[in-house]
């Protein structure tokens, strides 16, 4: 038999039962590997065989696939189709007709024989399938095609009605926007779920026909509204609430001028980073913010971000919660673990409203958080609000006097840098519940600062580190005092900072280390912890669930499921970020 061109990768969590599938395909003629669902054993498979089909064995749902399915798009091998192994063939009507994803499910056991016969029809008519899916609208027929949508992460436009009244977009199982009558976003889904009309489905990006647009309208009386292009009808404005990918390239009518919208005069102060890996967004939160005088950088996901904020000073970041690469969560995780950035306000933002009372619950270290259904108006209103605390003290600093503030919203070392661009001369004093700080400075520059930890006296270096890493404590600000020495050698603030900032990152990261290997079990907080079960990563659970159910120390969690310390390391730091564990050593 002639060998297929075809490359198979076939993924089990059964290495054993995987290589049997293997091993049966090969003798039908395919060209196949076989790999388990873990990260770096399909990673590197993925890389050296270069599959041109994935046969996976795993339901819809499942938290296997929902990974597997985020990996492959994160790999950019998103056009790779993806053909299940599965018990439950209720999703069979949708994946029929499309072209990429998951395109078929076949009915667990395997068959070697009927199964390597359908896999080269499968193969055959893909490239004749539409893409689209019709429905006529009978009981719960678009929730379930919804469901569908975001359990298999497609990407694609959803028409209802005979003459589409209704319409939706998702990328990647994520709505981006949907307007039905004179409902947005959620509200329209939910609204045309409900009823019993014919629908269209169509995947990839020629489902986006007559999504909403941004673009200006003097007209409408506010210059920043949404613009709903219908391919098929004249354009009409409405309202809308969320930052919404863009409609298909069409000839555009000349836009009217907009008056220019008023600009926050302080704003020109205040760096803002828009994090978000749908290009669409981010250009136009970008565009919003730069006309109110805003100077803004974007980035594609965690990893920029991350760049951006060791290269230059943000005053606010506002990331979405599901990226590739490096998601929200994880990039919260990393600008709050780092001193030079520890103290920078995060607000993060969804299209899924369930995370926000995870949240508020677990209080990640997250500002605020913003739905994707909320106007750019109230967007830049929040954002106010988050640096408001700041530009309150830069207003009140005492010509003379004295003045009283917390550091909870400002940060210790925001403080210090506040100070001296003010080029403040006098006295600070601070307490919290572990210690008191006193510190001078002239023309701006820290002096001197001295420091009492219960019955120790610190002064220069040491009592500025406690100080840095304070984070409740309560301060005032006095126009007099002197400092009785000099502490920092006469070093310019920033440059005492810079020289001792990475030395406290250092510090930080072995104290966790260091508590990570003594570490003997994991206490969990039940309440949080049945919370984590539902939106934590799905490809950590079984770890969290061997460390929080049946209480084994972290090396035995490594030998158990045979995976990496630092594997073992990200779950761990998860659920102590997020409050749901504290150590037991």
């Amino acid at each position: 038999m002639a060998r297929s061109e075809t490359r198979i990768l076939i993924v089990d969590a059964d290495q054993d039962a995987a290589q049997r599938m293997g091993l049966a395909l090969d003798g039908a003629g395919f060209q196949v590997a076989w790999c388990t669902f873990s990260p770096q054993d399909f990673q590197a498979m993925s890389k050296d065989f270069g599959p041109s089909l994935l046969f996976v064995h795993a339901d819809l749902g499942s938290a296997q696939l929902t990974t597997l399915l985020a990996r492959v798009d994160a790999a950019g091998a998103a056009t790779v189709p993806v053909v299940l192994l599965c018990r439950d063939l209720g999703d069979e009507a949708f994946v029929r007709a499309m072209k990429t994803g998951v395109v078929e499910m076949l009915q667990e056991p395997f068959n070697a024989r009927l199964h390597a016969s359908r896999l080269r029809l499968v193969l055959a008519e893909l490239p004749d399938r539409s893409g689209v899916v019709r429905g006529r609208g009978g009981p719960g027929e678009l929730s379930a095609l919804l469901q569908h949508v975001m359990r298999t992460r497609r990407t694609g436009g959803l028409a209802v009605g005979a003459n589409d009244e209704g319409r939706a977009y998702f990328v990647r199982g994520v709505l981006k926007s949907a307007r039905f009558q004179s409902q947005s976003m959620q509200g329209a889904l939910a609204a045309m779920s409900r009823l019993t009309v014919p629908w269209t489905f169509t995947e990839g990006a020629e489902g986006n026909a007559g999504v909403i647009d941004f673009e200006g309208d003097e007209s409408s009386g506010d210059p920043y509204m949404m613009t709903y292009r219908d391919n098929a009808a004249p354009t009409r404005t409405v309202t809308a609430e969320l930052p919404i990918v863009q409609a298909l390239p069409e000839p555009a009518p000349a836009p009217i001028a907009a008056a220019a919208p008023p600009v926050d005069a302080e704003a020109a102060k205040t760096p803002v980073l828009f994090v978000d890996d749908d290009p669409a967004v981010v250009t136009m939160l970008a565009s919003y913010f730069t006309k109110k005088g805003y100077p803004v950088k974007t980035a594609g996901d965690g990893v920029e971000a991350l760049a951006l904020l060791a290269a230059q000073r943000f005053e606010v970041v506002v990331a979405d919660l599901n990226m590739p690469r490096l998601d929200g969560w994880g990039l919260l995780r990393l600008i709050r673990e780092d001193v030079r950035t520890a103290e920078v306000p995060v607000a993060l933002f969804s299209a899924q409203d369930d995370y926000r009372e995870s949240l508020r619950l677990v209080h990640a270290g997250a500002q605020a958080y913003f739905p994707k259904t909320l106007r750019l108006t109230a967007l830049e209103a929040q954002v106010k609000e988050l640096v408001e605390p700041r530009r309150r003290f830069l207003r009140n600093l005492p010509p003379e006097g004295g003045l009283s503030f917390g550091f909870g919203a400002l940060g210790p070392q925001w403080v210090l840098k506040a100070l001296d661009t003010t080029r403040f001369s006098g006295q600070l004093d601070a307490r919290d519940a572990w210690g008191q700080w006193r510190a001078w400075f002239e023309g701006g520059r820290l002096a001197q600062m001295t420091a009492k930890m219960g019955a120790s006296t610190l002064s220069g270096d040491r009592a500025l580190c406690t100080f840095l890493m304070s984070r409740q404590s309560e301060g005032t600000l006095s126009r007099e005092g002197r400092a009785p020495e000099e502490g920092f050698a006469r070093h310019s603030t920033d440059g005492t900072l810079a020289r001792l900032v990475p030395w406290l990152n250092d510090e930080q990261k072995r104290t966790r280390e260091d508590q990570l290997s003594r570490a003997k079990a994991l206490v969990p907080d039940d309440e949080l912890y049945r919370l984590y079960l539902t939106v934590g990563p799905p490809a950590w659970l079984p770890i969290a669930r061997l460390l929080c159910e049946q209480r084994l120390a972290p090396v035995d969690v490594i030998n158990r499921l045979q995976v990496t310390p630092m594997e073992v390391a990200a779950v761990v730091k998860d659920l102590l970020r997020r409050g749901v564990v504290s150590l037991q050593t």
